[in-house]
């Protein structure tokens, strides 16, 4: 459950070195399979980006088919990170594959799922930042790559690989913000992880006590009926059962 709204957004307030040429010939996945209009989102940004960062995360899960459903449903991992009070984004879904993301730290804009398969997801989103009298508009391209392992004890693991593109529209600000990349890189993987954090915590709650986590999801109403059959199907509790008090 991935926050790549929040992720994608939280770029647009820094930059870095323009990219390299060729950039899109070293994508790993095949963009011939991409679907109309996609590809060309991906390569407009492969060649033209102003940041990239290629953080790792690695975190425990219920299971893999409870995993890649949050990756594909980002409002319902922003409704359970409310109700679980470790998050306080909001994402509403507007289309297939299509959702807009706002957060009290002022990130607002539009995200969209480009690509799926069985070990990856890539994310595209534009919008803007608001910090006192600074708008920043701009836009970004995640790949997510994760790969499932069992450990010692038998607990699944999900290991992430996160690669982001961003481009920041106003030049100048660019430009300035470019000259404080070393600090700016850091920063920027601070925030990541922060946002990361969520997807973690929510999968402990989740392994550590399944039933104890879905009667609070269900105790909150904030997920459709047909959400929440499919939660627990996904968290693979056979029988709803009552709150705790």
């Amino acid at each position: 459950m991935p926050r790549p709204a929040s992720i994608v957004l939280s770029l647009l307030i820094v930059a870095a070195a323009p990219a390299p040429a060729s950039a899109a010939e070293r994508f790993p996945l095949p963009l011939e399979e991409f679907g109309e209009g996609a590809r060309e989102k991906v390569e407009a940004l492969l060649n033209d980006y102003t940041l990239k960062r290629s953080p790792r995360l690695d975190h425990p899960i219920l299971n893999p088919s409870l995993h890649q459903f949050l990756l594909d449903r980002p409002d319902v991992g922003a409704s359970l990170a409310r109700i679980l009070k470790i998050g306080t984004y909001t994402v509403t879904g507007t289309g297939k594959d299509r959702f807009h993301a706002s957060d009290p730290e002022g990130l607002d804009g539009e995200t969209e799922i480009l690509y799926r398969d069985g070990a990856h997801r890539v994310y595209f989103a534009e919008g803007i930042a608001k910090g006192g009298w600074l708008t920043v508009r701009g836009k970004a391209l995640v790949l997510h790559q994760f790969q499932y392992r069992t450990a010692d004890q038998g607990q699944l693991w999900v290991a992430t690989q996160l690669t982001i593109y961003g481009k920041i529209e106003n030049p100048l600000l660019a430009l300035f913000l470019q000259i404080f990349s070393p600090l700016i890189g850091g920063l920027v993987d601070a925030r990541i992880s922060k946002a990361q954090g969520v997807v973690r915590q929510v999968s402990e709650l989740m392994v550590h006590d399944p039933q104890g986590t879905y009667a609070r999801i269900a105790a909150a109403d904030q997920l459709t009926r047909e959400d929440l059959t499919r939660l627990r199907e996904l968290m693979t509790l056979s029988e709803p059962f009552p709150v705790k008090r």
